[in-house]
């Protein structure tokens, strides 16, 4: 058997080119499919405008899914950290204790961040389906309650 040996540059690139092929197979003979795997997306939506996140503090992530008859509402509350929340089915509508309102069809996304008390309201004839990410502080819980403001007037 006659061996080649190659030196120098050449060898270097001749080495670098060889690399560069096995790498390529490597990656590819690596990549496997999925086996035995159930993927259910629960909710999808889009937010009503870009987001930059920054949150602090983070340890705990805790998804739920609220359902809020008609009529109903979630009470005022806030929360710490950051939470998710993704409008499935019907339409929500966010008071807020600066007495303002937002309005949130299903497919739509929003953010809850901040000290601001808040009240979720269904005021539609359908339930409201909403899902929630929170991602908050180790040991808080996933809401405070808060009074209602007296000097909004949401009726």
């Amino acid at each position: 058997m006659k061996r080649i040996g190659l030196s120098g540059r050449s060898g270097f690139l001749a080495a670098s080119a060889v690399a560069v092929v096995l790498a390529g197979v490597a990656s590819v003979a690596t990549a496997s499919p999925a086996h035995d795997l159930t993927a259910v997306t629960t909710a999808e939506g889009r937010f009503v405008a870009p987001h930059d996140l920054k949150v602090r503090n983070v340890t705990d992530v805790v998804e739920q899914t609220l359902t809020i008859q008609p009529g109903g509402d979630t009470g005022w509350h806030i929360h710490p950290g950051l939470v998710v929340l993704t409008v499935q089915k019907g339409t929500i509508v966010r008071r807020n204790a600066d007495c303002t309102e937002e309005v949130f069809p299903a497919g739509t996304s929003f953010i809850k961040q901040g000290s601001v008390p808040l009240n979720g309201v269904n005021e539609g004839s359908e339930p409201v389906e909403l899902h929630l990410t929170y991602l908050k502080p180790k040991g808080t819980p996933l809401r405070y309650e808060r009074e209602a403001p007296k000097y909004c007037d949401f009726d």
